[in-house]
Formats: structure tokens, C-alpha cells, sequence
């Protein structure tokens, strides 16, 4: 297969230099010589490159770092270890359902190995019902994502947060339905204008 079809993370250090430079030679004869993290030190005439061919490497490879720095900022606040950070979470990124939805929205938030959030999907919208939040919804969001455990969140337009009976009977139906396929279900988030409570801190 033809380099320029190959995915991204298919291709070798020299096919992805090759692209910012005019001469595939001349990129081969980079990476043999200079280890990666040494060329954002290296002068061009080091390197050997053109003024053109050099400012797309800096630029490159300011663009990755700024990009690495960007990612890690994102997972140091958004890693949920606890049911604090999981309602902190939920009331930051959510709140637009606290401030003007008129009908209860449900959603559910994936996360990683390490407790990172991967993704957010709305699952249904509608008064809050066991019948209608089926787990085959919530958890085909989940499997795409490959996520390791979920949050579930829903708002409350009256305003007041405290979970019904519904709200508790979907959690634990969920619950079980994560454990057949091996994705947890951390805690369920209730959302109104009088705060936020969690399902997982409510109900011991």
C-alpha cells in the first residue's frame, strides 16, 4: 500500500518527515542521525533543510507539542476518581441542562482504564422512565467508545435534585446490565437548579 494511503499511525518516522520535506533522501538521513526529541533543538543547516523545509518542521513539531499539552490539560481535569468529581464533572460540563432544558434529558459519560473521560452521548429525552432508558442504548455509546465504566447524568427541570424512585430503579437496572458486560457503572449524577446530587452517595 501506497505510503500516502496508509493510516497515520501505520506509517514510519521517516514516511510522516517525508511529508514536511521535499526530499524523502533527506528525511531518512535525519531520522538515522538525530533521535526525535533532539530535532526541535537542531539548527537548519544541521538538519540540512531549506528556510521553507524547516519552518513546516518547527512548525510541526510546535504544533505536536502544543497538541501533547493540550491532551494532558484535558486529562488532568477530567480524570473522575470520585463521586465529588464525578458531580463537578457533570455540573461543568452539563450545565446547560441545569440552566434551560424543559425536559429531562439523559446522558451518560464514557471513561477510560484510568478513569478519564473519553466522551459524552445523550441517550434519551423525555420524562425519566426504566422502560425507555434500555441498556442496549446506554451501552451500545459505551462499547464504541471502549470505554471501562460509565457516569449516568440527568437533569431535573423542576429544579430539585433529589433522585426519585425511577431515578434509583434505573441506576440499579443499569448497574446489573454492567456488570454482564464488564463496564461499571460509577455513579448516576441528578441535576436541578437547587444542586446536584449523587445517586452512588444518596443511596448509602
Amino acid at each position: 500500500m501506497e505510503q500516502r494511503f496508509l493510516p497515520f499511525d501505520m506509517r514510519t518516522e521517516t514516511d510522516l518527515l517525508s511529508s514536511l520535506l521535499a526530499s524523502p533522501e533527506t528525511a531518512e538521513s535525519i531520522v538515522k542521525q538525530f533521535r526525535l526529541g533532539a530535532l526541535s533543538n537542531a539548527h537548519r543547516q544541521e538538519l540540512g533543510l531549506s528556510d521553507d523545509e524547516f519552518e513546516r518542521l518547527s512548525s510541526a513539531i510546535e504544533l505536536g507539542k502544543r497538541v501533547n499539552e493540550a491532551e494532558s490539560k484535558y486529562q488532568s481535569q477530567n480524570k473522575i476518581t470520585s463521586s465529588t468529581d464525578a458531580v463537578e464533572f457533570c455540573k461543568n460540563h452539563f450545565w446547560r441542562l441545569v440552566q434551560s432544558a424543559a425536559q429531562e434529558e439523559f446522558h451518560i459519560v464514557t471513561l477510560n482504564t484510568k478513569n478519564v473521560v473519553i466522551d459524552t452521548h445523550q441517550i434519551t429525552v423525555g420524562t425519566l422512565d426504566a422502560s425507555l432508558v434500555h441498556p442496549r442504548e446506554v451501552f451500545r455509546q459505551a462499547i464504541k467508545d471502549a470505554a471501562s465504566s460509565i457516569i449516568l447524568t440527568h437533569n431535573h427541570p423542576s429544579g430539585d435534585p433529589s433522585p426519585s424512585r425511577e431515578d434509583i430503579e434505573v441506576t440499579r437496572r443499569l448497574k446489573e446490565s454492567g456488570r454482564i458486560i464488564g463496564i461499571d457503572v460509577l455513579d448516576h449524577i441528578v441535576m436541578g437548579l437547587g444542586g446536584s446530587v449523587s445517586i452512588q452517595e444518596y443511596s448509602n
